[in-house]
């Protein structure tokens, strides 16, 4: 402060002392002034000298409290990296104590564990245990399954008869094959004669009744001749029997009427001896009986037991297996501590870092406001040979013709400029921007707009020029915006929207130009806000749609001027209504009604109908021309198809977020079975599962 004062001191005795030589030099020049005229002009000398020093004197203070309040934004900036620094600490040292409450608790469940280890070994014995037992009884049910397919043989025996009636049936089957072959084999040699074949046919189906007839007189035959060899059988066993048994007896030759009663009386005795047989046999089939009862029984406990055994072991492995699972959980936990505390340490370092720099940043800032003070008190500008008064000179270190020449502050006039630019139209644009087509980087953005316009005359018209070489020039122009976007902000000036909307109207006729304009203006208003008004300012949506109504059973087309509308719709609320009014809701709908399944066409037309639905009245419009429907059409018309799920169920989110009628509307449509559908089919995928959740929950 001190230095300063003895400076503007130095200044002001400066001044005084070149005041003082003028003044003395007007009076030298002026010798026959009064007294009274000397006085008042050394008065009027003196208030201008005192004006000069209270400006300098206020510049001065000025300059002081703009230092103060750099030096007060310094400090505070200092102490917030201070503060922030503390708060690391802090927070390393929470981290640290959380990481050894953690390491407490994982040796208290190690050590859990291995008490938890003697207990899992004896059970493991026990299983071992039950396992042997479970194996003997495994041995005496297979000895009673052995009995019970012993008994299953001696039913076997009972098959052979069924078997043997199958055989007689085969060799009929066979029998009647052969006569059919015959009869087909008759059939053809006779062939055409029909007479002959008719007599033949009456022939053959008197052959096969009387086959018939005979074959079932012989079975009959047959059967008699069986039941007859039974009977033989049965009276030359009786008599055998009898004869042996009257050879035996005291009679032996007497008449049979005189043996009659011994006949009879053997009889007797068979007949009680086959009684106790009987008996007998009927008491081992109830002691049988009782056996198989108890074995079942035996059987049946030693199932139930085994089953036990089995839940038993079940358990005692899934024990096992939630014991090691928590373990590896443990394990887990402690490498994500470990992590934590890597990456604690490595923010911790980054901080440091930061810190240091940001030190460095202020002490290099302090060194080089030092530097320009130091300057700025030594040459008052900071521009050499400019003898500017100290109040002339800004914050910057130059004054206000320093900063004008060269540049460095815009004028007004400029910065009027820069705040309109964005809402200017390409006309306004066409007036002024003479020197931004003349700029080095927009050289070969003129060139293709000289293409696209046909010369060098702006004013001529684009049917003269060839078609194939505007459809270069437009993939050309589309390359060059999609690898640099820096070259979006003058295209206006360069007047590419009036150039491709002019090309528009004039081949409205040809599918591959408007196609390639959609596409090159998809590019130019993408991610750019001034372009994008400037497009639909201009009438952008008019050829847009009157190209997707005459191309309409074009799936490219509609793709490509489905792209743009919601590029246009894009975050702007007067394009949405421009783009409602001009027809363009009804296109989309209109493309998506004719390719119900092109996947293309369906994701990009819901892609355009979510930009759409930005508003209340926007929902309603889309709703009321019946895009609710299409979009539930699409995503039922293209089930497979991720992107059409995905962008239809947003498209329904923006539109059921809008008033609760159209909610009621979605309920009445199937809009919750289309997005539990759709929750269902897609799980791993995010952003389907975000939106249908989203519907659901806006559906209630």
């Amino acid at each position: 402060m001190e230095c300063l004062a003895s400076w503007n001191g130095l200044t002001i005795d400066r001044s005084e002392v070149a005041l003082d030589e003028e003044r003395q030099g007007i009076i030298a020049q002026t010798p026959h002034w009064s007294e009274a005229e000397q006085i008042e002009l050394k008065l009027r000398e003196r208030d201008r000298r005192g004006e000069v020093d209270l400006k300098r004197l206020s510049a001065v203070e000025q300059e002081l409290l703009d230092e103060q309040k750099n030096f007060a934004v310094l400090v505070l900036q200092l102490e917030k990296a201070q503060q922030i620094g503390a708060q690391e600490t802090k927070e390393k040292e929470r981290v640290q104590i959380t990481l050894e409450m953690q390491k407490k608790q994982l040796c208290e469940r190690d050590e859990e564990v291995n008490q938890l280890k003697p207990h899992i070994q004896a059970q493991e014995e026990h299983a071992s245990r039950l396992q042997v037992s479970l194996d003997e009884e495994h041995k005496r049910i297979v000895a009673l399954q052995t009995s019970k397919v012993a008994d299953a043989e001696e039913k076997q025996g009972l098959l052979f008869e069924i078997l043997k009636l199958k055989d007689e049936k085969r060799k009929l089957t066979t029998e009647k094959q052969e006569v059919e072959e015959e009869r087909a084999a008759i059939a053809r040699k006779v062939g055409g004669d029909k007479e002959s074949l008719e007599d033949l046919e009456g022939r053959l189906v008197q052959a096969i009744y009387r086959w018939e007839e005979e074959q079932r007189v012989r079975r009959k035959m047959e059967r008699q001749v069986e039941a007859i060899s039974r009977q033989l059988l049965e009276m030359e066993k009786e008599r055998c029997h009898y004869s042996s048994v009257l050879r035996q007896s005291p009679t032996r030759e007497l008449a049979p009427k005189e043996s009659l009663s011994y006949v009879l009386a053997l009889k007797d005795k068979e007949i009680q001896e086959l009684s106790r047989q009987l008996q007998v046999a009927l008491d081992d089939q109830v002691s049988l009986q009782s056996d198989i009862s108890r074995y079942e029984a035996s059987l049946s406990f030693a199932s139930a037991e085994k089953d036990a055994l089995l839940a038993q072991q079940a358990d005692m492995q899934s024990e096992v297996l939630s014991l090691s699972s928590q373990i590896e959980e443990h394990v887990g936990a402690i490498a994500a501590l470990h992590k934590q505390l890597q990456g604690a340490n490595t923010e911790i370092e980054m901080l440091k870092s930061r810190i240091i720099d940001f030190e460095d940043e202020l002490d290099r800032q302090a060194k080089k406001k030092a530097e320009d003070e130091k300057a700025r008190k030594i040459k008052q500008c900071l521009t050499p040979q400019c003898d500017a008064p100290r109040y002339l000179v800004g914050a910057s270190g130059y004054c206000k013709e320093c900063e004008e020449r060269s540049g460095r502050a815009p004028s007004v006039s400029d910065a009027k400029k820069l705040r309109h630019r964005r809402h200017r139209s390409w006309d306004d644009a066409s007036i002024g921007g003479v020197g931004v087509r003349k700029a080095v980087k927009n050289i070969p953005i003129m060139k293709l707009v000289r293409v696209l316009t046909g010369g060098e005359n702006e004013d001529t018209r684009v049917e003269s020029a060839d078609q194939q070489k505007l459809l270069e020039a437009l993939k050309q122009l589309t390359s060059l915006l999609k690898s640099d976007d820096s070259l979006k902000d003058d295209l206006p000036e360069c007047l590419v929207i009036k150039s491709v909307l002019a090309l528009m109207h004039q081949h409205r006729n040809i599918l591959v130009l408007q196609l390639e304009c959609c596409r090159c203006l998809s590019v130019v208003v993408f991610n750019h806000d001034r372009n994008r008004l400037i497009v639909v300012a201009e009438g952008g949506v008019d050829p847009v749609v009157a190209a997707m109504k005459l191309f309409q059973l074009e799936p490219k087309m509609q793709e490509a001027s489905c792209v743009l509308l919601t590029n246009l719709a894009h975050n702007c609320e007067t394009n949405r209504k421009r783009i409602l009014d001009g027809g363009g809701i009804d296109a989309v709908l209109q493309a998506m009604q004719t390719f119900p399944e092109n996947p293309g066409v369906q994701k990009r037309s819901c892609w355009a109908l979510l930009r759409l639905a930005g508003s209340d009245l926007l929902c309603d419009s889309i709703a009321m021309r019946g895009g609710l429907g299409a979009i539930i059409a699409a995503m039922l018309n293209c089930p497979a198809d991720d992107h059409v799920q995905y962008y239809g169920s947003w498209a329904l989110v923006n539109l059921l977020s809008g008033t609760e009628r159209l909610q009621a509307f979605a309920r009445r449509e199937g809009v919750r079975e289309v997005a539990e559908a759709a929750h269902a089919c897609f799980p791993e995928h995010e952003g389907i599962q975000e939106k249908t959740l989203e519907i659901l929950r806006l559906l209630g």
